[in-house]
């Protein structure tokens, strides 16, 4: 999933980043060719930077829920089992 979710970032800067470009290059073929590492890399960078941040904020979200899954049952535990008085 993880793959998928950097093709499509990748894509979208891609095209958000280059659309100018391409438009001047199409009505005007005498337009300079813009460098290698601004058409591409920049885009793939960007992607995976982006990508590499939306899936710690999912990994810290998980997190988030087991540790609160732990406490629940350490409450629960506390206030239900240890609480039970004797008959």
């Amino acid at each position: 999933m993880i793959f998928l979710s950097f093709i499509l970032n990748t894509l979208l800067f891609f095209v958000i980043l280059n659309m100018s470009y391409f438009r001047q290059k199409r009505l005007n073929p005498d337009f300079p060719d813009k460098p290698f590492s601004q058409l591409v890399l920049f885009p793939l960078a960007l992607g995976l930077v982006f990508t590499l941040i939306i899936d710690m904020f999912k990994g810290i979200f998980i997190y988030q829920l087991l540790l609160f899954g732990l406490a629940v049952l350490l409450l629960y535990w506390i206030f239900y089992v240890l609480g039970k008085k004797p008959d």
